[in-house]
């Protein structure tokens, strides 16, 4: 009997410490919400009509400040990211045998941040008509609004007051013309340099209206490709947050609006939407004397203007089906998706050299997160991205979205209190090393194979069986090599996830090799057949390839140029200004130079480069 009442009483006092230390969880939480509110003031009020930071940022000055900060600092780098906009093409010079035939392979920087994204996107030569048809990509059509969706923070408004609430005319139209849309808001003038700029203007980039509701600041989903993927996950629709979650998934939900793979889904109907009056006017041709169907500016101009057209429908899609609810990801998903649309959407492109058809991945964080340690232990995004930090007496959260590493008092050692910044930046960086070493591995295997692919192309093609009214018949080919071109395909999609997301592995390191391990035996697996092959046809002394880091550089590429005059640009030009798509600091050539073999005396010995401060001229 005794022992029953001791039991009894030790369940009671069990009880007694989950019930203080939720009270005290909820206290913490309630003051951190009081001190958001000590920080505000309500000078203006907020709606999605006006969704810019500066509007906003009248309310919530100190939050504005700290998200601007990366507005005026100078560039850093950092062993695999910082915000120094290099080209990631002159760095990792295999990826444009990798991305060969699309238009990666000839401009991709390394990201400069949330504030930057708009205008980057606004920038990149990928988003150029005109110079990608004059440098090997006739076929490009321009970009879709679609796009928008990461990149802007009007996309929101775009959305349910231009495109009047229909989501596939949204995506459908281009985003040169979607861009010409944005309203003058805050008594900004129409065409004005600050309508144009990044402060509300044109190339306004992320905001607070993409995560907080205007009517308590709590936050929510705006993008509704992120939703309609979270409902197929077995979510919940809300018309106030998006989808109904807690406090706690919210803080990584936010981020998975952007922080994913996706595509563009084609819906196989024609869509009405907003297009370019310009496409009427004879006078008006791209580089290549063809017809202009919109204008590569940001306003209206010598008067072009809207004009409803109709065009094929797209969607912005998540691949996520298969992905249930508080599951982790698992690459095999995206092969089983992938294959089950691909009567509807066969390939981003087809591979230049192999004719593999390709899929080009994007940034996906959220997916390989879900199944790391983090995840596991309910650490969200925010807690390592944008973690508590003191502003005077109260705490908030850092609005300077950046890497963890920037701040690890802030963020690492909110929970790993015993390890000194010292320690914990050298476990982060040693798991980065080790992650880059089996990406190199993977990406050099599958170079070689892509040599390879093609050069047994070359082969199969000189050979009478092959040949149709006497030249190379590609489809012949593609069928002998089918095999080939499949592990070509999925090999490449492993090593562009990792290469894609922006943590080198480490929001789960073990899925990360895993799939890396896959590519590399992928890409071994398709040499061999490619023996076989030859072998099969009679084909004499065909070797397969086994590239290094030397043989890997001489595909560097170099800063981008005009290769013809063009729109007031001399054949030699610089693409870019100064302090974008440079080449990368030595010391991540260095470092580079010994992960693939892995060097470890050299690597261990190098010295962290802690967040770097790159010198650029404007």
């Amino acid at each position: 009997m005794k022992k029953k009442f001791v039991s009894i009483g030790i369940g009671v006092v069990v009880l007694m410490l989950i019930g203080l230390i939720w009270l005290n969880l909820d206290i913490n939480e309630k003051q951190v919400q009081a001190n958001a509110v000590v920080l505000s003031k309500q000078v203006v009020e907020l709606s999605d009509d006006n969704p810019t930071f500066v509007h906003w940022g009248k309310n919530y000055p100190q939050y504005l400040d700290m998200y601007l900060t990366v507005e005026k600092e100078a560039p850093k780098a950092t062993e695999f990211g910082g915000n120094f906009a290099y080209s990631k093409l002159i760095r990792y010079p295999q990826l444009t045998a990798l991305w060969a035939g699309y238009p990666f392979s000839l401009d991709a920087n390394e990201e400069r941040g949330h504030f930057w994204i708009q205008v980057d996107q606004m920038d990149t030569a990928r988003n150029n008509k005109d110079f990608l048809n004059a440098h090997g990509f006739p076929k490009f059509g321009g970009q879709p609004a679609a796009c928008m969706n990461c990149h802007s923070g009007w996309s929101p408004y775009l959305y349910r007051v231009v495109s009047k609430g229909d989501w596939v005319a949204f995506n459908s139209a281009k985003y040169w013309t979607m861009i010409k849309m944005i309203p003058a808001v805050g008594g900004i003038q129409e065409g004005s340099n600050a309508h144009s700029g990044v402060h509300g203007g044109k190339r306004m980039g992320v905001t607070c209206a993409d995560c907080h509701n205007p009517e308590d600041m709590s936050l929510r989903l705006t993008r509704q490709a992120a939703i309609n993927a979270l409902v197929a996950r077995g979510y919940k629709a809300d018309p106030i947050k998006g989808i109904e979650a807690t406090t706690e998934e919210m803080r990584t939900l936010v981020c998975s609006q952007c922080h994913v793979e996706y595509y563009f889904k084609p819906t196989g109907t024609k869509v009405k939407t907003f297009g370019e009056s310009i496409a009427t006017d004879s006078t008006k041709k791209w580089w290549d004397g063809t017809q202009k169907t919109y204008d590569e500016y940001d306003s209206w101009r010598d008067g072009n203007s809207a004009t409803e057209i109709e065009t094929d429908g797209i969607e912005l899609t998540f691949p996520w089906r298969g992905w249930d609810r508080d599951k982790p990801f698992r690459i095999e998903m995206f092969d089983d998706y992938y294959e089950a649309v691909r009567e509807n959407f066969p390939a981003d492109w087809i591979h230049k050299d192999t004719k593999a058809p390709m899929l080009k991945i994007q940034h996906p964080e959220s997916e390989l997160y879900s199944g790391g340690v983090h995840a596991a232990n309910g650490v969200s995004c925010v807690d390592c991205h944008m973690p508590y930090v003191r502003k005077g007496a109260v705490k908030v959260t850092q609005h300077n979205v950046t890497s963890p590493l920037q701040d690890i008092n802030a963020s690492c050692k909110a929970c790993h209190t015993r390890q000194t910044e010292e320690f914990l930046k050298n476990q982060v960086l040693d798991i980065q090393k080790s992650v880059a070493f089996d990406l190199r591995t993977a990406e050099y295997a599958i170079v070689s194979l892509i040599q390879d692919t093609k050069k047994m192309r070359e082969l199969l093609g000189n050979m009478p069986q092959y040949q149709t009214n006497g030249k190379a018949d590609e489809a012949k080919i593609s069928k002998v090599l089918h095999n080939v071109l499949e592990l070509h395909r999925k090999s490449s999609m492993r090593a562009d996830f990792v290469g894609a997301e922006n943590s080198t592995g480490f929001h789960n390191p073990r899925e990360a090799s895993r799939m890396l391990l896959q590519a590399v035996d992928m890409a071994r697996n398709a040499q061999a057949e490619l023996l076989k092959i030859a072998l099969d046809n009679g084909i004499k002394d065909f070797k397969i390839s086994n590239l290094g880091f030397e043989d890997i550089q001489k595909l560097n590429p170099g800063e981008i140029q005009y290769k013809v005059d063009m729109n007031g640009h001399k054949k030699g030009d610089r693409y870019y200004h100064q302090g974008i798509n440079n080449a990368p600091p030595k010391e991540m050539l260095e470092l580079d130079s010994n992960i693939k073999p892995y060097n470890y005396m050299e690597i261990d010995s190098l010295k962290p480069m802690g967040a770097k401060t790159i010198q650029v001229s404007h």
